[in-house]
């Protein structure tokens, strides 16, 4: 969706808006939660529910061209929620994390090439839920720490300190853990 065609949608306050918004921003957001659920059926409640929750609120998005990662924030804490809830700890071995890895991030894609797709989804499934959320926030859509503190209402170093523990912790179960040659420790320029 095109940025001022975003902005109007957003800016709009009804139902074929709303419509137009849901249909394009579904399938991400249902990521978001499936990867962290791993349940199909909770996955399109969590889902629908941030929708609703993000049209109820509309009107706290700052920027509207952030909708995307906005409703998937709003999806990802509704799914963190209910596993709290249910006392369940579920991962992700969905590629979609792995496929929606910006094309700007150049050190992860090098990484991600030269290393075994099953290796990725092991260490992704190892990644407790608010480190996975950061991961997805700042590489699935490609996100700025400040964007990210922003919108998880943290604090710009809070973010930064979790982020770093949330690549260690992924390099780890990556075993690339040796800090001269560890591709994922740094995030490029996202976080300047």
């Amino acid at each position: 969706m095109e940025t001022e065609e975003l902005k109007h949608l957003v800016k709009q306050d009804d139902n074929e808006a709303y419509r137009r918004l849901f249909e394009a921003y579904y399938r991400k957001t249902y990521a978001v939660a499936y990867n962290i659920l791993r349940s199909r059926e909770s996955a399109e409640d969590i889902t629908q529910d941030a929708f609703i929750k993000a049209f109820q609120n509309l009107n706290q998005l700052k920027d509207a061209t952030r909708f995307g990662a906005w409703v998937a924030v709003i999806a990802s804490n509704l799914a963190r929620n209910y596993l709290k809830r249910e006392k369940k700890v579920l991962y992700t071995d969905e590629e979609a994390i792995i496929s929606g890895v910006s094309e700007a991030s150049y050190t992860e894609d090098a990484a991600l090439r030269t290393l075994d797709i099953d290796k990725v989804r092991e260490a992704i499934k190892k990644l407790p839920p608010e480190q996975y959320q950061l991961i997805v926030l700042q590489y699935y859509y490609d996100l700025r720490v400040e964007d990210i503190a922003a919108m998880l209402k943290l604090r710009v170093g809070t973010v930064k300190s979790r982020l770093h523990r949330a690549r260690r912790r992924l390099a780890e179960n990556l075993e690339l853990i040796d800090d001269s040659v560890c591709l994922l420790s740094e995030g490029g320029e996202r976080e300047q």
